[in-house]
C-alpha cells in the first residue's frame, strides 16, 4: 500500500503530465475560433502550435539536466510557474504576437516540467510501485489527449476557447500548494551545469524541428540541426556533468525503446490530426462531436493502462509492448479501407478499439525500458530523453505525413496517405522491438546448424 505522501507525489507527476497533453488537443479544436478572435493570417496560425512545439522540444534536455543540477522540488515549482505564465499569457492574448509568445512561454514550462516529473518516479518509487506508477505515467498521455479532444470541443462549443488555457490556473495553483508540503528539499551541492551543451542541444533540436515542420528552406535547416548535434555528442563526451550522458544509449534495451516511442507518438499524433480533420470535413461533424468521436479510445486506452501492471508482472516489458504494437498494427490496417462511403462505427470506431487498447499497453513498458536500470544521477537525462524521443517523433510523423499529402484536394485521399505512413511507423516499431530476440534466434540457428 502506497502511503498518503506517495499518492500525492504521484497525483503530482500524472497531473503534471495530463495537463501538458491535454493543452495540446484543447488547441486543436479551438484553432478556428482562435483564427476569427484574434485575426490570424494562416503562418500566423501554424506558429500558435510551432512556437509551442519547437520550444518544447527545443528544451526538453536542458528541463532534465536543470532537476539533476539544482535539486527536483526548486525545479517542478519553476516548471509550473512557467507553464501557468504561458498559460494566462494564452488565455488573456489579443493579438498574434502576444499569442505565439505565451505558447512558446508554456512550451518552455513543458519542456522543464515533463522530464522533472518522470524522474520524481525515480526518487520516491522502488519495485511493485515504481511499475505501477510508471504505467499510469506512461498512458496518461494518450489519456490526455483524448479526453482534451471532448473537453476542448465542449469549452468551444460552449463557451470561449479561452477558458481552455485558463483552467490550467487553479489547478496548478494547487499543484504547488501540494509540491511545497509533499516534496523534500534535498540540499544540493554545488555543481558546475552544462551551459554549452545546452545551448548546442537547444539550438540543433530547433533547427531539426524547425526543418520538418515549415522552414522553406528544408534542408539548410536540417544539415544545420545535424552538424550542431554531431558538435553537441562531441561536447557530451568530454563534460564531465553532461545534460545527456552518452551512457545512456549504451543500452540495446534503452536505445530501442526511445526509437520505437518516436515512431509510435508520430504515427498517433498524424492519427488524431487526420482522422479529426477527416471527421469534420467528410462526416461534418462539430468539434464537439468530433471530440466525443474519440471517446472508444479514450476507454480503451484506459482499459489497457489499468491492465498493464498486472500483465508486466507476468509476461515483462517487452512482450505486452510487442502485443500493444500489435494491436496497433491491426488498428491501422483497418484504417487502409476508410473512405468517403465507410461509416463511422465501422471506419473509424472499430479501429479505434485496437488503437486505443495497443496505445494503452504500449507506453507503459516503453517508459520503463527507457528508465531501465538508470543510475539516480541520470534519472532527469534519462527522463528527459524519453520526452524527447515522444515530442520529436510526433513532430516528425505529423509532418512527414503533412508533407505526403500537400496537393491533395480530396480528405479521403490525403487521410489514405497519412494512415499508409502510419502504418508504416507501427510496423518499423514492431521490427525494432523485435529485432534483438530475433538475432539471438538466428544465429542460434546458424551456431546449431554448423
Amino acid at each position: 500500500m502506497m502511503t498518503t505522501r506517495k499518492r500525492i507525489i504521484l497525483s503530482l507527476v500524472l497531473l503534471s503530465y495530463f495537463i501538458t497533453a491535454i493543452d495540446g488537443s484543447i488547441v486543436i479544436t479551438g484553432l478556428t475560433r482562435i483564427t476569427d478572435d484574434l485575426h490570424l493570417s494562416h503562418e500566423e496560425l501554424s506558429w500558435v502550435q510551432n512556437a509551442y512545439l519547437l520550444s518544447f522540444g527545443g528544451f526538453m534536455l536542458m528541463g532534465g539536466g536543470l532537476g539533476d543540477a539544482f535539486g527536483r522540488k526548486r525545479i517542478f515549482k519553476l516548471s509550473l510557474i512557467l507553464f501557468g505564465i504561458g498559460s494566462l499569457g494564452a488565455g488573456m492574448s489579443q493579438s498574434a504576437g502576444m499569442m505565439i509568445a505565451a505558447r512558446f512561454m508554456q512550451g518552455l514550462g513543458s519542456a522543464v516540467l515533463a522530464p522533472t516529473s518522470l524522474a520524481l518516479i525515480m526518487d520516491y518509487f522502488d519495485g511493485g510501485e515504481r511499475v505501477k506508477a510508471v504505467a499510469w505515467y506512461g498512458s496518461i498521455s494518450g489519456l490526455g489527449l483524448c479526453i482534451g479532444l471532448i473537453v476542448g470541443g465542449a469549452i468551444t462549443s460552449y463557451a470561449s476557447w479561452r477558458d481552455g488555457f485558463l483552467v490550467n490556473i487553479p489547478i496548478i495553483a494547487v499543484m504547488l500548494l501540494l509540491s511545497v508540503k509533499s516534496l523534500s528539499g534535498k540540499k544540493i551541492k554545488k555543481t558546475k551545469f552544462d551551459v554549452c551543451g545546452t545551448l548546442l542541444s537547444v539550438s540543433g533540436i530547433f533547427c531539426m524541428l524547425y526543418a520538418i515542420d515549415g522552414a522553406e528552406n528544408m534542408m539548410i535547416w536540417l544539415i544545420a540541426g545535424t552538424l550542431l548535434m554531431i558538435l553537441f555528442v562531441f561536447t557530451e563526451q568530454k563534460t564531465h556533468r553532461p545534460i545527456m550522458p552518452l551512457r545512456l544509449f549504451y543500452s540495446t534495451d534503452r536505445r530501442n525503446a526511445y526509437i520505437v516511442r518516436a515512431l509510435l507518438i508520430g504515427a498517433l499524433m498524424g492519427y488524431n490530426f487526420f482522422i479529426s480533420e477527416f471527421m469534420q470535413e467528410v462526416f461534418g461533424f462539430t468539434p464537439l462531436m468530433t471530440g466525443f468521436a474519440f471517446l472508444p479510445m479514450t476507454i480503451t486506452t484506459f482499459i489497457g493502462a489499468v491492465r498493464v501492471p498486472a500483465l508486466v508482472e507476468k509476461y515483462g516489458n517487452k512482450r505486452v509492448l510487442a502485443f500493444g504494437l500489435a494491436m496497433l498494427a491491426v488498428g491501422f490496417c483497418e484504417l487502409q479501407f476508410l473512405n468517403k462511403e465507410s461509416c463511422y462505427s465501422i471506419g473509424i470506431a472499430l479501429p479505434m478499439l485496437f488503437i486505443g487498447f495497443g496505445q494503452g499497453l504500449a507506453m507503459s513498458p516503453l517508459t520503463s525500458l527507457g528508465l531501465s536500470d538508470v543510475e539516480h544521477v541520470d534519472a532527469g537525462a534519462a527522463s528527459g530523453l524519453v520526452n524527447v524521443a515522444h515530442q520529436v517523433g510526433g513532430a516528425f510523423g505529423l509532418s512527414l505525413m503533412v508533407s505526403a499529402s500537400n496537393g491533395l484536394t480530396d480528405m479521403a485521399s490525403r487521410c489514405h496517405i497519412g494512415m499508409w505512413i502510419a502504418l508504416c511507423c507501427i510496423v518499423a516499431a514492431l521490427l525494432i522491438s523485435f529485432i534483438k530476440s530475433v538475432l539471438k534466434h538466428y544465429w542460434f540457428i546458424r551456431m546449431k546448424f554448423w
